[in-house]
């Protein structure tokens, strides 16, 4: 086989592979046409756009129409208090960012401080998870 069949086969394989994995793993469909997406979420706010571009690959993909939004909502689902929460969120952040400053810029001691400091941030932030339950509610049209 040459290798420019091969290369075509190839390509028409990724190319099958990619279109077989549309984007909209979070998508509830439902049978009265009011489709849902949910997913967990680090902030409150925050959600919108990657529901939303989810909801339009499954309205496009799977339908062949457009998508639109009927309702949002954000919930706090987190184990501790919510303001807790938020509190060790953003400390969990600024102390990966200060301490991945220190081991970008400082000298070999204030590197070695700030990789520990940045690993630390990063594990804080992780144990802490996603906290809040973001659902789109949505049909397509």
């Amino acid at each position: 086989m040459s290798k420019l069949v091969r290369s075509g086969l190839g390509l028409l394989s990724l190319s099958t592979l990619l279109n077989a994995c549309a984007f909209y793993p979070d998508v509830r469909p439902a049978s009265d046409g009011v489709h849902t997406v949910t997913f967990l979420t680090e902030e409150k706010d925050e959600g919108f756009q990657a529901a939303f571009a989810q909801a339009k690959d499954y309205c496009d993909d799977v339908l062949k129409k457009r998508a639109y939004q009927i309702s949002e909502k954000s919930e706090y689902v987190g184990s501790m208090d919510e303001s807790t929460y938020n509190t060790a969120k953003k400390i969990s952040k600024v102390t990966a960012a200060v301490g991945t400053a220190g081991a970008i810029l400082g000298g070999k001691n204030e590197r070695t401080a700030g990789g520990v400091t940045a690993v630390g941030g990063g594990i804080a932030d992780s144990a802490l998870g996603k906290g809040y339950r973001y659902t789109l509610k949505f049909k397509c049209e």
